[in-house]
């Protein structure tokens, strides 16, 4: 299969497990879920492995070895007629293990067929709830600030360039709040913070790479995680159906992992949609 690109442009780093082989009984005739055939497994885990890479820790990738044991008993489990289904139930378990998408290919070299071949094969690409796109749009809840370069200002372009990637768009009044700062840091200039409800057709990455881009179209760094910036954008929360979509992945966590502790999110959310929840519990 082709290269999987993100919405950012970044290439995904990849963890592949190929040649998996076992015996399994699928397949239309009697025969072949009787007497069985060997079939081999390629998998290809789209994720991302900076973290772990940082850490030297497992807890913050994915196990090839719980993928290939999870492959290996849906190969040598229930029978399916067709290598497609056996495909589609392998790529679901791998996409459970966080993986941002996931190409599976099935090959099955002992097929019945009269005619002389070397292999046949299944190809299945699936996405993460990441990279899917929503259907339906999804609602959405993004946070605006600033407190560089005429705040207000800031502000208002980056919610009017908002406006335009979201459908039936609501933004809260603006709000002047003290800057928090990590220990040992600078003290920075206040804040001009707002909140933006909304809907949109884009899968949570390709809306991160729209808020980033906004970001940088207004010179937003990022040198310093915690330091003053003209616009930031924050994705606080993403639903598809009235279900809040969650991710712990390291290139974008949903719903934001310190919005409720955060007054200047809480409010103008509350402000623009009284009736809001955020895990679970009732914005108000």
């Amino acid at each position: 299969m082709t290269d999987l690109y993100l919405p950012t442009g970044a290439l995904a780093d990849r963890i592949e497990l190929t040649g998996l082989t076992a015996r399994g009984y699928h397949g239309v005739h009697d025969f072949e879920k009787a007497e069985g055939q060997d079939f081999i497994v390629d998998i290809v885990l789209h994720t991302t492995v900076s973290r772990a890479a940082a850490s030297d820790n497992l807890a913050h990738t994915i196990s090839y070895s719980d993928v290939a044991g999870d492959a290996m008993t849906l190969i040598t489990g229930e029978p399916f007629d067709l290598i497609e289904t056996l495909a589609e139930r392998i790529a679901e378990s791998a996409l459970a293990t966080g993986a941002l998408a996931v190409d599976v290919t099935v090959h099955k070299p002992s097929a019945p067929i009269t005619h002389t071949f070397s292999d046949v094969s299944v190809s299945v690409r699936r996405l993460g709830v990441l990279l899917a796109t929503p259907k339906p749009a999804a609602d959405v809840v993004v946070g605006i600030g600033s407190n560089l370069d005429n705040p207000v200002t800031q502000v208002d372009i980056g919610a009017g360039k908002l406006a335009r990637i979201l459908e039936y768009e609501q933004m809260s009044r603006t709000r002047v709040t003290a800057a928090d700062v990590a220990p040992g840091q600078p003290t920075q200039p206040n804040y001009v913070n707002a909140v933006m409800i909304g809907k949109t057709r884009l899968s949570p990455l390709g809306l991160l790479a729209e808020l980033q881009r906004i970001e940088d179209e207004q010179g937003r760094t990022r040198e310093d995680h915690w330091g003053p910036r003209t616009l930031d954008l924050d994705l606080i929360s993403y639903k598809i159906a009235g279900h809040e979509i969650t991710s712990d992945n390291p290139d974008l966590t949903l719903p934001h992992p310190r919005a409720h502790m955060r007054t200047f999110v809480m409010e103008p959310w509350a402000e623009v949609d009284p009736w809001g929840h955020l895990r679970g519990k009732p914005i108000r």
